[in-house]
């Protein structure tokens, strides 16, 4: 009878690979034994046996020469093989995990001891970042680094690097991937400092590399908080036509000093604030003027500048003139009468005086004049009856 198919080894059973096969030669001896009884019995020796039983027992048995010494050898064997191959498993796991062996990003530190150092064997481009370079020392990865560091060390292949010599190569590869980064984040628009630091810092840059990209962008003048509060106010004044105050409030969000914000408000002159704030203040009072009282329109108007940042004596004085050119009572009358109708109806449960007096008190209320809310009224009962 043919046997089960055994299906692959378990890495579990990788430690019961030699108590399993003791069994089986244990098993295998006894099957031997009561054969050689069987046929004992039946007077028959191994030498007299039939052809048909001989052929059998050539396939089946196992060969005189292997004891189970032999077989103990070859499950010791294989338990060794397999614990190999689990080891083995086991480190490519463990090298994969390693940020030394991930491309497209900043070499990770390492302890002396992981340091491969060396004669390099091969560089080559990576991947995922066509502007990074993989370097090989004695066929094995050792560090990435950028295009410009690869330059700056000259790299090149059968190059022999040290250990102290690599731990500077990363050093220097460090700060120019956070200068790099940098560099990108200021190419969208001008950015403050605290601005560019906060960048840095969300990209896991270390404290002391930070640093140096930092200064470097001073020095060629790609951080700049004097140029960026004057850029960023003549910006906001023309294009988006905030106030200074607001302005003065936002630069010093982006972490400017007094002296800058100072020296940027220098860049909002009178004129221009006037025209902003009187530009700003006809628009939004006229709007208000379709649904709102005379005198409401122009508390909200008021509210509306401060809040874009400008100056309270600069607002009263534009609201007067906003006042006498839009000052038109058919069309607050006109407003007042769709008011009028609304508190009618709303207060409809009541009626005579207590009516009028209550409808009289909201619109008072809304900011419209006593003589133009009892003008609305006379109307209102000569259409109503």
């Amino acid at each position: 009878m043919t046997g089960k198919k055994r299906g692959p080894m378990k890495l579990s059973d990788i430690g019961n690979t030699k108590q399993s096969s003791k069994a089986a030669v244990d098993k295998k001896s006894k099957q031997d034994s009561y054969t050689r009884e069987k046929h004992s019995d039946n007077g028959l020796s191994e030498g007299g046996q039939s052809p048909i039983y001989q052929k059998k027992a050539r396939v089946k048995q196992t060969p005189r020469h292997q004891t189970s010494a032999n077989i103990e050898d070859s499950a010791s064997t294989a338990d060794n093989l397999a614990s190999d191959l689990l080891a083995k498993a086991e480190g490519l796991r463990a090298q994969k995990a390693n940020p030394l062996f991930q491309e497209g990003g900043l070499p990770a530190e390492s302890s002396e001891d992981e340091v491969v150092a060396g004669e390099i064997t091969l560089i080559e481009v990576q991947k995922k970042n066509k502007k990074r370079f993989n370097v090989y020392i004695k066929g094995q990865f050792a560090f990435g680094v950028s295009e410009n560091t690869l330059v700056k060390f000259a790299l090149h292949k059968g190059q022999v690097l040290d250990k102290n010599f690599i731990a500077d190569i990363q050093q220097i590869d460090k700060e120019d991937y956070a200068y790099q980064l940098a560099v990108r984040f200021l190419s969208h628009q001008l950015r403050s400092e605290r601005e560019v630091r906060a960048k840095l810092t969300e990209e896991e840059i270390e404290p002391e590399v930070m640093e140096k990209a930092v200064a470097k962008l001073k020095e060629v003048k790609l951080i700049d908080d004097n140029m960026f509060g004057q850029a960023y106010t003549r910006t906001a004044m023309n294009i988006n036509k905030k106030g200074p105050n607001v302005i003065a409030r936002e630069l010093k969000n982006k972490g400017l000093g007094e002296e800058e914000i100072e020296q940027s408000m220098n860049e909002y002159d009178r004129d221009t604030e006037v025209e902003n704030a009187y530009a700003i203040a006809e628009k939004y009072f006229h709007k208000q003027l379709r649904k709102a009282s005379h005198r409401n329109a122009s508390q909200k108007t008021k509210q509306y500048l401060v809040q874009k940042g400008f100056d309270s004596d600069l607002i009263q004085e534009l609201m007067q003139q906003l006042a006498d050119h839009y000052h038109d009572e058919d069309q607050e009358l006109a407003v007042l009468q769709k008011d009028l109708e609304k508190y009618m109806r709303r207060y409809k449960k009541l009626s005579g005086r207590e009516l009028t007096f209550k409808v009289k008190g909201m619109l008072y209320n809304k900011g419209y004049p006593s003589e133009l809310i009892n003008q609305a009224l006379d109307i209102y009962e000569e259409e109503n009856g």
